[in-house]
């Protein structure tokens, strides 16, 4: 059985994970498919995937579904 994310009843934007992790807290990042951070535009967000930034589950943005884990120390970051 796969796993989800969830969401705030009235707001479908404050993700909360299954970790506890919310957008408010520590939050989710846009990654690309080499586990770099990237800014979530067209030509650089192919993925349409999000990293939690606190257990380093990667989630699906439009069906909210973990479809990996990464380790978090393997994630590049934007500078």
């Amino acid at each position: 059985m796969s796993e989800h994310i969830k969401h705030e009843p009235h707001d479908k934007d404050a993700w909360v994970c299954l970790c506890g992790n919310t957008s408010s807290e520590l939050g989710f990042y846009p990654i690309d498919e080499n586990n770099r951070e990237v800014e979530p535009t067209e030509r650089d967000w192919t993925t349409n995937q999000y990293v939690c930034d606190q257990c380093g589950r990667v989630i699906d943005k439009d069906t909210l579904e973990v479809v990996r884990k990464l380790d978090l120390t393997t994630v590049v970051r934007r500078v």
